[in-house]
């Protein structure tokens, strides 16, 4: 998007080309790493389906291009998650995905994958009681690990399936206290079959 950079330069009033942003401040995990735990404590209500519509709308008349849901929440958690993913493709936005996929059943996954352009999994770890530790603060709780390991490997069979253009991934915040997850979350990956 060379031309908005041009324009910016020029002193043209410019819409931001993409926008970061979450549909709710809520999530069920419990991550080490993440800095919304030490943000102070804001209410955590998820935005309304028409106010997430009308947010896309005026995104789409400025010009902004993508969307991804990425910040302070678990944005699949939303009621507004799937009419927002499928009214941003309606209105031309690119919209991506960072999710734990804890709450990302099929019948979600179904809704929204063929409007997505990408989905990046956190994955803290490769092995489960690594991932429920880090994750969850506890590591005898392994079924929220194959939780999400069984959601994953649906997305990843659904875009074979229809010949999807979305790409997916899994990603991990790297800390030295991980460092014994590098080689079994790159093989999990493997495993997987995301991109």
């Amino acid at each position: 998007h060379y031309n908005r950079v041009k324009a910016f330069e020029n002193g043209e009033r410019v819409a931001p080309v993409s926008v970061d942003m979450a549909l709710t401040r809520a999530c069920g995990a419990m991550c080490s790493f993440c800095y919304a735990m030490v943000q102070e404590p804001q209410e955590r209500k998820a935005i309304t389906i028409s106010d997430s519509k009308f947010l896309l709308d005026d995104f789409a008349e400025l010009g902004v291009k993508g969307v991804s849901l990425i910040s302070d929440g678990e944005s699949t958690l939303s009621p507004a998650y799937v009419p927002f993913i499928q009214h941003a493709s309606n209105v031309g936005i690119d919209v991506g995905n960072a999710t734990n996929a804890w709450d990302w059943s099929s019948e979600k996954i179904d809704q929204v994958l063929p409007y997505l352009t990408w989905v990046r999994f956190t994955v803290a770890a490769g092995t489960p009681a690594r991932y429920a530790e880090i994750m969850y603060k506890d590591s005898t709780h392994t079924e929220v690990f194959d939780n999400a390991m069984n959601n994953i490997r649906y997305a990843v069979s659904l875009k074979k399936k229809l010949n999807l253009t979305v790409t997916l991934g899994i990603q991990m915040v790297l800390m030295p206290e991980y460092a014994d997850q590098i080689l079994p979350f790159a093989q999990l990956g493997l495993d997987l079959g995301v991109d």
